[in-house]
């Protein structure tokens, strides 16, 4: 989560210098969450509902499945975002008892340089799933997403503008932002920080579809 590099960059390597000594960023984060409301500019979870012409423009955009469950959850994510990290990192034990399909979008915007470029790597990959992957097992406080930079190519390019594009239009330009059904036919957007309990009441609440769409 962030909307301004400047701010996230120094409170991410001068708070969370305190998991240096715990190597351990998931607790960095648990202390950071805490400290969250106490921090001008910042706040929890946003939740809100969004057309159902997102919904179907989500479907059509650039994503990369994992799962293939009968829940269909959105994360639009940045490679160099912590928060984007710890989310990715809960939902791995959640997505095959819980049915899901993860569909991930990816943006480039907290580091314009190096973000854009480790999208990039993982757009061009030849398994884009197992890049995403990687740069969260190789995630760190120091440079942040694990992947390798590389330019992006005209196709990587346009599926950046357009994920931006798309994120910029469901409210604010913050990751991550997670979209998904509710069982009223309604579509529910989470922008910002969301607790592990509060995660598995949104996933609860996923109604299952009668067949996921297969990965692009």
């Amino acid at each position: 989560m962030a909307t301004s590099k400047v701010f996230w960059s120094r409170f991410w390597r001068n708070f969370l210098g305190l998991t240096n000594g715990y190597k351990n960023i998931r607790l960095g984060f648990a202390l950071a969450l805490l400290l969250l409301p106490l921090i001008p500019g910042t706040a929890l979870a946003r939740v809100g509902a969004v057309p159902a012409k997102v919904w179907s423009q989500l479907g059509q955009s650039h994503w990369i499945a994992q799962g293939n469950g009968a829940r269909v959850l959105y994360v639009i994510f940045d490679p160099n975002c912590p928060y984007c990290h710890v989310l990715i990192d809960e939902l791995q034990p959640l997505i095959k008892p819980m049915h899901l399909q993860v569909r991930y979008l990816l943006v480039g915007f907290l580091d314009p340089g190096s973000s854009q470029e480790k999208a990039a790597y993982i757009l061009q990959a030849k398994d884009p799933l197992a890049a995403i992957l990687e740069n969260e097992k190789k995630f760190n406080m120091e440079h942040f997403g694990g992947v390798p930079e590389v330019l992006p190519d005209a196709r990587s390019e346009k599926i950046l503008k357009d994920n931006l594009a798309l994120l910029t239009s469901i409210g604010q330009k913050t990751v991550p932002t997670m979209i998904y059904p509710e069982k009223d036919g309604s579509y529910q957007v989470v922008q910002n920080a969301l607790g592990p309990n509060s995660l598995r009441d949104v996933l609860k609440g996923i109604p299952e579809q009668a067949k996921s769409l297969p990965a692009q």
